[in-house]
């Protein structure tokens, strides 16, 4: 419909010397070489020509019929054309103008390859003196295209097209959007020092200073909570001033660096979200505030009052059709209904936190869901093999995008998987090397990252601890003190973990060393997981009886430990703890063994092969056969086995903890 008449005539000859193809109202060629020869035969600056002249047909079609297919389309020829095509000095703002409304549509679609594409085709029409005559497009495009160039990993592209604004953007106010996207392009890359220091630049100049006492600032902001009721929040006023919302977008990467570097101020740059919300209006950001306040309140030990503002939060991001919070609230909300709702049904959260910040192009976000994503999965007791497959996709789409900070996060609970699995050869090169293996920059950076300090420290812990590697775990534990006493603001599934499984290991030293302070270590963990089951029985109720049985096992209190033993057992099952079910019944295993009762021992063992089997924890399963072997002799007999009988499993009914 764009074609002239006299064109269409030409066409219609072209058909009738069977070279163009007519169906309805559209042509084609009749065959694909045909129209590379054509398209061949013309010289470069005559096919550039014809591109743009087409472009600019279909372009007025598209305005005309506000049809986003046409625009792309006429958007395409004109890139293809290019700008030295152009003769009209307006006429490459024009088509500037239109990459940035084709560029537009596709991030809508959340398609931010080709967003980039049309972003940085808009940025080559510009003129020399674009940012005198064309300021405010000029500035739009290279906000977008760093928002674009960062959804695709590319932070070098950030840093240049944050450079060139920098110098000469007219205000301060003019710089923020794309100094924001600057310090996340820092964040992802893990320069969290420099990511740091600009974010606490920008909130100095905008009059927000991270400073004085931290209980004096959590006082002041339950105090102005206080005064709203749930409805109430939801229904206070919207932040409008453009200002103050880049202020919000500020305060939330500053807590996310405080994180990693300085866990100890993190909460400050939450509870200024919250107040600031309070006193200006709410925000989609608002609701990433109130989801770090709960999660804030639960790591302080209120775990109802952080459930109750993790719902706050999501209702807030809902209303407000938070499309680019909703992901972060709902990652960082899992982590706090991990306490109080069944551990596996948490997994559905999270998956949906990550789908979210895929779509709005917040790879940071959507990385965090895919880190979450599996750590939940490893501790729900997913089978490990769909663990791995999970983790080799997250690190895989880590390593695209160039998102070292979670990709350092991510790979020591990938090599714990690994390590009970056994014999893994398929894993992907991530930092230029087998994922399997510790690297230096990796050793170097978790010496000034403490939360992947704790992070690593804790796997090896753990994977020593499940292997039975006294004399590394009691080492590791003992270094772990200073690590422990680390500080952390933020709740995560993972913390239960720690007191969990640190808790058994100072019960195992305690017995092993007959040291008194060991054992009152475990005490205190038995007091942190009763806490956690008053919350959620289904999640913790199994883990306290584990502990009490070691606890009882220590006081040689025998009928204790074994009705502690069978009750975490029967609790695991219940609850569908398959990887807790088999350490229980190994523990328990060991505890009748060094009790005296070996018979009563051997079915514990047997039941523990088979499910770490089931887990898919193979090295482990490998392990245990070897264990059984030596201590009883003759050949394990378990569903492993084809065509032997299971004996007996331990009559676990018989036997409850009071």
């Amino acid at each position: 419909r764009a074609l002239q008449k006299n064109i269409r005539d030409d066409l219609d000859v072209a058909v009738a010397k069977g070279l163009l193809d007519k169906i309805g109202v559209e042509y084609r060629f009749s065959h694909d070489r045909i129209q590379e020869a054509t398209y061949n035969m013309m010289e470069d600056g005559t096919r550039r020509l014809f591109h743009f002249t087409y472009g600019l047909s279909l372009a007025s079609l598209s305005i005309e019929e506000e049809c986003d297919s046409i625009l792309f389309v006429a958007v395409n020829q004109l890139n293809l054309g290019g700008p030295a095509i152009v003769q009209d000095p307006s006429q490459s703002f024009t088509v500037a103008g239109m990459n940035l409304r084709a560029g537009k549509k596709a991030m809508e679609m959340s398609d931010f390859k080709t967003a980039l594409s049309y972003m940085n085709h808009g940025i080559s029409f510009l003129r020399e003196h674009h940012w005198g005559e064309h300021y405010d497009l000029s500035l739009e495009l290279f906000e977008l295209a760093a928002k674009c160039a960062l959804s695709n990993g590319d932070h070098k592209r950030v840093s240049l097209l944050f450079d060139q604004v920098l110098e000469v953007a007219h205000s301060f106010e003019d710089k923020l959007e794309i100094t924001y996207t600057y310090v996340r392009s820092l964040l992802t890359s893990s320069c969290l020092g420099e990511a740091l220091t600009k974010g606490l630049y920008v909130l100095n100049e905008l009059g927000i200073v991270l400073s004085g006492d931290l209980d004096a600032l959590l006082v002041e902001t339950k105090s102005m909570l206080a005064e709203h009721s749930d409805e109430q929040l939801l229904s206070l006023p919207a932040m409008t001033d453009r200002t103050k919302l880049m202020a919000m977008k500020f305060l939330s990467r500053t807590q996310t660096c405080l994180l990693h570097t300085n866990p100890k101020s993190q909460p400050k740059a939450t509870l200024h979200m919250v107040q600031y919300s309070l006193r200006h209006g709410m925000s989609g950001l608002s609701s990433l505030g109130f989801v770090l306040y709960g999660s804030f309140l639960a790591c302080l030990g209120d775990i109802p009052a952080g459930y109750r503002y993790v719902k706050i939060a999501i209702k807030l991001a809902e209303k407000l059709n938070a499309i680019g919070s909703i992901g972060e609230v709902l990652a960082v909300g899992s982590q706090v209904m991990g306490y109080v709702e069944p551990l596996q049904s948490v997994n559905e959260v999270i998956v949906r936190s990550l789908e979210c910040g895929l779509a709005v192009g917040s790879i940071s976000n959507a990385m965090l869901g895919c880190l979450m994503n599996t750590v939940c999965a490893f501790w729900s007791g997913k089978h490990l093999s769909l663990v791995k497959s999970t983790v080799d996709d997250t690190l895989r789409l880590m390593s695209s995008h160039s998102t070292l900070v979670w990709i350092l996060q991510t790979l020591p609970l990938y090599r714990t998987v690994l390590a009970m699995i056994g014999n893994v050869d398929d894993v992907p090169i991530i930092l230029g090397s087998r994922s399997d293996i510790e690297t230096e920059k990796e050793r170097k950076m978790s010496e000034t990252n403490l939360h992947l300090l704790k992070v690593v420290h804790f796997n090896k812990l753990f994977v020593g601890f499940m292997f039975r590697r006294y004399d590394e775990v009691k080492q590791l534990a003992i270094a772990n003190d200073a690590i422990a006493s680390l500080p952390f603001n933020s709740i995560l599934i993972s913390h239960c973990m720690h007191v969990f499984y640190g808790g058994l290991i100072n019960f195992w030293i305690a017995r092993k060393t007959m040291d008194v302070s060991w054992f009152d270590r475990g005490e205190k963990a038995i007091e942190k997981m009763r806490s956690y089951a008053d919350c959620s029985s289904w999640n913790f109720q199994n883990k306290l009886f584990l502990l009490q049985a070691e606890q009882c096992f220590y006081l040689e209190d025998i009928e204790s430990a074994k009705r502690h033993y069978d009750a975490a057992i029967l609790s695991a099952q219940e609850h569908k703890f398959v990887h807790e079910e088999a350490l229980t019944c190994e523990l328990a295993g060991h505890f009748m063994l060094e009790s005296g009762e070996g018979s009563s021992a051997f079915p514990y063992f047997l039941l523990a092969q088979k499910k770490y089997h089931e887990w898919g924890a193979y090295a482990k399963e490998e392990s245990m056969k070897k264990y059984i072997k030596e201590q009883f002799g003759g050949e394990t007999t378990t569903e492993t086995n084809i065509g032997l009988s299971i004996p007996a499993e331990p009559d676990l009914r018989k036997r409850r903890a009071s």
